[in-house]
């Protein structure tokens, strides 16, 4: 079943493929292995990407989406909002699911973004030079953490 998106969402999606397939030649080139990515786009229509850092110590590991989303702030100051993110993810082969965003990353973005901010999950595979991105799935942010953490006011 085919997804609809908007005409954001098109755009953003698009500008994500291009930007993988020019990041993974860059990693390949000098014999790194694909990422997962995340891109974000902003109420001002601007795009950030980020990539997965990995390290030995869980709490020293960056998500693909808070890197884009800390670009984005970086750029645009706390203010900016996110209007969609996609997250894509190297697989071998398609899968049943994608990969969505971890439980912090998901209230990074309700943080940041409204109930109805688009996060686009994305499979990509790599074959002999070639990416290729067969499967697609949409959420909101609300349908991802319906029950989003906010600070108790205590009267």
């Amino acid at each position: 079943m085919a997804i609809r998106l908007t005409t954001d969402e098109k755009k953003l999606v698009e500008y994500a493929k291009k930007a993988i397939v020019k990041f993974n030649k860059k990693r390949h080139s000098k014999g790194g292995i694909d990422s997962l990515y995340a891109f974000v786009m902003s109420d001002s229509g601007k795009i950030y990407g980020g990539a997965c850092l990995e390290s030995t110590i869980s709490s020293g590991t960056l998500c693909g989406e808070r890197h884009a989303i800390a670009n984005m702030v970086l750029d645009e100051t706390y203010k900016a909002k996110i209007r969609a993110v996609v997250v894509a993810d190297p697989v071998p082969k398609v899968q049943k699911k994608s990969s969505t965003p971890c439980g912090t990353c998901r209230h990074v973005i309700w943080e940041r973004g409204s109930p109805s901010t688009s996060v686009i999950c994305m499979q990509y595979i790599q074959n002999k030079g070639n990416w290729t991105f067969p499967k697609m799935e949409k959420f909101t942010i609300k349908q991802l953490y319906p029950n989003a953490y906010e600070m108790v006011k205590w009267d």
